[in-house]
């Protein structure tokens, strides 16, 4: 249970985290690390799949890792897809759009409702912004 991080191709362009189970800010902290670690491992734009479908309830204080997930960000991250999202994701996501306005940048992420879709996402993506 918790939160893991992997490359989901072999070109290493899109990052693969999987929330599964219920998980802690110990497990955010760390997997947020592991994939700093992949994204210095490159030199070009990094594209990440947030896999939410298997993720139980978001631990207490969950907002307040708005700010600290805006101002990490890498400087290869490129655009976020978010797989699986429930109602209570969302909103949050509302929440962090509007209470961390001048640091979060909307565009940089997305739903998605199957892995498949998240993927088809971002090759769509990549191949407008080439």
């Amino acid at each position: 249970m918790g939160i893991v991080v992997q490359w989901d191709n072999a070109e290493q362009t899109v990052i693969h985290f999987v929330y599964s189970g219920q998980w802690t800010f110990g497990d955010l902290f760390d997997v947020m690390q592991d994939a700093r670690v992949l994204m210095d491992s490159v030199d070009h734009p990094v594209h990440g799949i947030i896999d939410l479908r298997d993720s139980k309830l978001m631990p207490n204080g969950v907002l307040s890792l708005g700010r600290i997930v805006t101002m990490r960000k890498h400087h290869n991250q490129g655009k976020s897809i978010i797989v699986g999202a429930n109602g209570f994701a969302r909103t949050l996501y509302d929440v962090y759009r509007k209470v961390y306005r001048t640091t979060f940048d909307e565009s940089s992420y997305a739903f998605a409702s199957s892995l498949d879709e998240a993927r088809q996402m971002l090759n769509d993506y990549v191949t407008v912004v080439n």
